[in-house]
């Protein structure tokens, strides 16, 4: 199920939230959205929200993707598809690390991998690739589908957000 335009636009929210000032609406859910977060209008109509984030470290950004129920592939799919854009420091294929917990009451699969990447939307590496990059994924398995929660970007700036990412993913909280 595609989204139309104008149900993708963002909405903000102020919480009671000490850690967030704002929070953006994916499906039926508010998304805390950290100070440093800053907000962009979704480049495609895969992404719910989307954001560049101001980090010492280096460049990162983080987006909501969600394909429709049933679609956008099994958490295992995925997770073989994002380790085969990575290499290690050795120059082999990159393993996945990854962990299931819950949120608000639905599944959550955590992956995490770090070396050179290939950011792209098929399967292998897509174009150039840049060392010491990081991706954190947090697929939330919800009653309409699966939403991809992806961090991306430097080592450096992506391990001081990963905090940020685990606290917004379990404040989710259902909109009004």
């Amino acid at each position: 199920m595609k989204n139309s335009l104008a149900a993708l636009l963002l909405c903000f929210a102020p919480l009671a939230l000490s850690t967030s000032p704002m929070a953006v609406r994916v499906l039926d859910w508010m998304l805390p959205v950290p100070a440093n977060w800053t907000p962009q209008v979704p480049s495609s109509d895969m992404r719910l929200a989307q954001f560049t984030i101001r980090s010492e470290g280096g460049a990162a950004s983080a987006a909501v993707f969600y394909f429709g129920q049933g679609s956008g592939g099994s958490v295992e799919e995925n997770t073989k598809r994002w380790a085969s854009q990575f290499l290690d420091e050795a120059g082999k294929p990159a393993t996945p690390k990854v962990e299931r917990g819950t949120a608000s009451g639905m599944p959550v699969t955590w992956v995490a991998l770090d070396g050179r990447y290939a950011r792209g939307v098929g399967t292998g590496p897509q174009g150039e690739s840049k060392a010491k990059q990081s991706l954190r994924v947090a697929v939330i398995e919800t009653d309409r589908g699966n939403l991809f929660f992806q961090l991306w970007g430097d080592e450096a700036a992506i391990a001081k957000q990963v905090p940020l990412m685990k606290g917004i993913v379990g404040q989710l909280k259902r909109g009004p």
